[in-house]
């Protein structure tokens, strides 16, 4: 942005688009560093969305089953077992199209 002055502009004018000049430019500067100290931010919700878009909600079940199976104490595999057997076509179910509809219904 840059000010228009007529040719015979007085100091005090001068002084005036200066600092308008300097305004916009801190302006500027601020807006850049919010977007820099903003971008992991962003990131994070567009990985989000991404991953409520994929398979992640299959994939990200199977993982906590797995894990809560390899961490659990090795008798209780069969309920894990059962456990998955009822997720998964839920969760398959809700990814082909019930759109609108909880996946339980």
């Amino acid at each position: 942005m840059t000010p228009t002055l007529p040719p015979g502009a007085s100091r005090r004018e001068l002084r005036k688009a200066v600092l308008r000049m300097r305004l916009e430019m801190h302006r500027q500067e601020l807006r850049h560093e919010i977007l820099q100290i903003t971008h992991p931010l962003q990131q994070v919700r567009e990985y989000g969305q991404r991953l409520r878009k994929g398979n992640a909600p299959f994939l990200l079940t199977g993982g906590a089953l797995a894990l809560a199976g390899l961490l659990g104490r090795k008798r209780g595999w069969r309920r894990w077992l059962r456990l998955a057997l009822i997720v998964i076509p839920l969760l398959r179910r809700a990814q082909h199209g019930t759109r609108g509809r909880s996946p339980l219904v």
